[in-house]
């Protein structure tokens, strides 16, 4: 395009040099009348450089918007996928996270379940006592309830063996008499002889509420009542030490 409006102008030139030169045998008429023609391709060539210029103008503009927005989508385009990116692995660690909490809810359930199931075990056992080992007995004078020193030594051996332990075991005391006396005079003398082998036994640090007591009088006599040997034998406090399931199995 360039090279087109030089020649143009050069035969512009050209054109003017000839009707400026002195003694020249071409008058100004047969100039015009030469140049006449060529005037409107002139004319036409200029407008046609011009609107070839306008197109490629127009398509240079057109070609650098669809560069500009090309380049702004694949702007746009790299942001989404960045942040895409990102939610992906903000996704991923709160699912590892989640995942971590669940694992963790879980092993505390399992917890919970076995201290329910140990609990359950516990309460199911609280009342199922049994007697631990042979009863123990002390034995007393007739008509009497005063412990002996022999008696006391017994009933020291027991509070040894239970004060130390702090659940799962009762101490069950049963006082008994002979046949000697009446039945009234008995029962109160058996219960009097339980009561006393209570108070020894939480002199000696053995917890109260752990003691049961009765007085069962002539009842379950051990030996003959009708021998003196006998009567001696029935005139007793028996006392049993009872266990929990629950501190046997423990124990085991």
């Amino acid at each position: 395009m360039q090279s087109q409006n030089r020649r143009i102008t050069s035969f512009g030139v050209f054109t003017l040099a000839i009707l400026l030169l002195p003694g020249c045998i071409a008058t100004r008429k047969f100039v015009r009348n030469e140049i006449a023609p060529i005037g409107p391709r002139i004319t036409a060539t200029e407008t046609s450089i011009k609107e070839n210029a306008e197109r490629i103008d127009a398509v240079d503009r057109r070609a650098q918007q669809g560069i500009t927005t090309a380049s702004a989508a694949a702007a746009a385009a790299d942001t989404k996928a960045t942040q895409a990116g990102a939610a992906a692995q903000a996704a991923q660690t709160t699912a590892n996270t989640a995942q971590t909490n669940a694992a963790t809810a879980n092993q505390g359930v399992t917890r919970v379940d076995t201290r329910v199931g140990t609990l359950e075990t516990k309460v199911n056992s609280l009342d199922t006592y049994t007697v631990s080992g042979q009863p123990q007995s002390v034995t007393f004078k007739l008509g009497s309830a005063v412990l002996s020193d022999e008696a006391k030594a017994t009933l020291d051996g027991i509070a040894g063996q239970v004060s130390g332990q702090n659940s799962g075991w009762m101490l069950e005391i049963q006082g008994f008499t002979d046949t000697t006396g009446s039945e009234n005079t008995n029962a109160n003398l058996s219960q009097r002889r339980a009561e006393n082998v209570l108070r020894y036994l939480v002199s000696k640090n053995v917890p109260l509420f752990r003691i049961s007591i009765v007085g069962l009088g002539e009842a379950n006599p051990v030996a003959d009542n009708k021998t003196r040997q006998g009567r001696e034998q029935n005139r007793r406090v028996e006392v049993r030490t009872l266990r929990s399931a629950a501190a046997t199995s423990t124990n085991d």
